[in-house]
Order: structure tokens, then C-alpha cells, then sequence
């Protein structure tokens, strides 16, 4: 007899939540680059996945939920997502064909990687010491 409920993933996730990630993150921290708070930067996620793929469910709540769990707040290293450099977006990546290895080339989009998080200057006191790194922005 099997188990009642819910059949379980095992911690899987189908492919488009990893591109829904990796959108939500990038848009988040190219809002807050630009010196957005973090309310506008959310709605901003949001318009950005909802322009780049029209057909996959976003809302403000799910990149709140994504931005808590990949850029958590105690931590020193989070999920970074950025466009790369020209130079170094043309990936060639084996494919095996009847047999034979066959290198197709490839464009990549965006660069994921994990590394410091990063620290926003506070929109609402600027003239302010941060508490953090202890200078006057």
C-alpha cells in the first residue's frame, strides 16, 4: 500500500524556477544598484520577469520569498547574478551526435555565482554614519 498525500519531489524542482530565480535576483540587484529601496526594487523584479518571459508566474510576495532565501540578511555570501562580458558570453558546449562530439556555440545570458553580499547605501540617511563599514557616504 502506498502512501497517502502528496508524492514526494525529493527536493526537485522543475527548470523554470531556476530561470525564475536567476531573473528575480538579477532584476532585484540591478534595482538596488541603481539606488532603488527595496520596495521598488521587488516591483521592479517583477516588471523585468513579466517583460523577459510573459508566460511564467511571478508576484511581488514570490521575489520577496526568493530574495529572503538566496540573499539572506545575517549572511556574507549570497546568490550574485550579472550579464556577462561580451568577450566571455560565447560558450561552445559538446552535444554527442551518432556518435561523434560536435561543439555547438552558445550564448550565455547571465553569470551566477556566489560571493559577498553586498551592502546598500540607506536612501532615507545620507548624510548619516552606516553602522556597517563606519564611514560617511
Amino acid at each position: 500500500m502506498h502512501k497517502v498525500g502528496r508524492p514526494s519531489k525529493n527536493g526537485l524542482q522543475p527548470m523554470w524556477v531556476l530561470q525564475r530565480v536567476t531573473l528575480a535576483v538579477f532584476a532585484y540587484e540591478r534595482a538596488r544598484e541603481s539606488g532603488e529601496k527595496h520596495s521598488v526594487a521587488v516591483t521592479e523584479a517583477v516588471k523585468y520577469i513579466r517583460q523577459t518571459a510573459p508566460r511564467m508566474r511571478i508576484s511581488e510576495t514570490e521575489v520577496k520569498r526568493i530574495v529572503a532565501y538566496w540573499r539572506p540578511k545575517g549572511s556574507t555570501k549570497c546568490l550574485r547574478v550579472s550579464e556577462p562580458e561580451p568577450s566571455a558570453s560565447i560558450l561552445s558546449v559538446p552535444v554527442l551526435r551518432n556518435g561523434s562530439v560536435l561543439f555547438i556555440k552558445c550564448k550565455a545570458l547571465y553569470t551566477v555565482a556566489q560571493g559577498p553580499r553586498p551592502i546598500y547605501r540607506r536612501a532615507n540617511a545620507a548624510s548619516k554614519p552606516s553602522k556597517k563599514n563606519h564611514s560617511f557616504d
